[in-house]
């Protein structure tokens, strides 16, 4: 069953896998750090925007409304809460956005990392505001990335 293309939506984008090394790692420990604030207990997520080599901004998942995020929602996708990936964005001029970097991780129990690829209401956000990739955890050994 496929959906109708929306506005928003440049078909699927290109994956790749990719273990912690570098700059990936010490941005997706700092995401860790702010999953931590998260009030979800089992779905902690925090998300870093770079660019440039410095940190932008860092939100972690929360359950408020998000009323930007409902024009990049599908029907099947539920409520529009204010997403780590989101949270991160907004607030932040297009002009910085523009050719950004995204961490994504999720954080375990046990505070190990687990599998935070973006949904598609925030891929749909990130591609509007001209992020250019976005890094994910998997697990503790590999992440995932993809160019927008």
């Amino acid at each position: 069953m496929t959906r109708a293309a929306t506005e928003y939506d440049d078909g699927p984008p290109t994956q790749q896998v990719m273990t912690y090394r570098g700059r990936n790692l010490r941005y997706l420990n700092l995401a860790r750090k702010v999953a931590h604030c998260s009030l979800h207990e089992d779905y902690r997520h925090g998300a870093v925007l770079v660019k440039g080599g410095s940190v932008i901004s860092t939100s972690c998942n929360k359950n408020h409304f998000s009323s930007f995020a409902t024009r990049f929602c599908v029907e099947h996708d539920g409520v529009a809460t204010l997403h780590a990936e989101l949270g991160a964005i907004l607030g932040v001029d297009r002009n910085i956005t523009e050719g950004a970097s995204i961490y994504v991780c999720r954080v375990g129990k046990d505070n190990s990392f687990r599998i935070s690829k973006p949904c598609s209401m925030c891929f749909a956000a990130m591609r509007h505001v001209g992020i250019k990739r976005a890094i994910w955890t998997i697990d503790d050994h590999n992440c995932g990335m993809v160019k927008l």
